[in-house]
């Protein structure tokens, strides 16, 4: 019996950031980008009915992207990103090379675990935090989780995995 599957539309999945990348020439000062998000995901060996509704993966979706959207994100890991609480911990500041900047926290979103804020790692991110949810959600239903992230044309990452 083939793998079933099903694809969450880029076209209603997006979000805007900001970031930093530190050592990509022109991309190591503050920049943005508007994200178009695919999710695709592929089952165990189903009946069709018992696919998970677009309408409640999309609602997962878009819960994880607005916690994204509008931010600027910021590497947890990385060692070449300072960032420390300041202005009686309303603030973070961030210091890259020779420059320093200070965010309101509310504006910044730092993302557990990753090195870099890539397209790359934003869709590994992504992805750790919908595998959770279906697990949660869907035990044993869905095999594999792959999340594609283009931050614009022709530009795009792709994470997948077994969840």
């Amino acid at each position: 019996m083939p793998t079933l599957e099903q694809v969450f539309s880029q076209t209603k999945n997006s979000f805007s950031a900001s970031h930093i990348l530190v050592g990509f020439d022109k991309c190591d000062r503050l920049h943005g980008h508007n994200y178009s998000v695919t999710v695709h995901l592929k089952y165990n060996q189903v009946a069709p009915k018992s696919l998970i509704d677009f309408r409640i993966v999309n609602t997962a979706i878009k819960h994880e992207l607005q916690i994204l959207n509008q931010k600027i994100l910021l590497p947890e890991k990385s060692s070449q990103i300072k960032i420390e609480s300041t202005l009686k911990g309303k603030n973070w500041q961030v210091v890259v090379d020779n420059k320093k900047y200070s965010f309101p926290k509310q504006d910044v979103i730092i993302l557990e675990g990753i090195e870099q804020t890539t397209t790359e790692n934003i869709a590994f991110y992504l992805h750790q935090k919908l595998s959770v949810w279906l697990r949660q959600n869907y035990p044993n239903l869905v095999k594999t989780l792959e999340i594609k992230i283009a931050e614009n044309l022709g530009n795009q990452a792709k994470y997948s995995s077994p969840i």
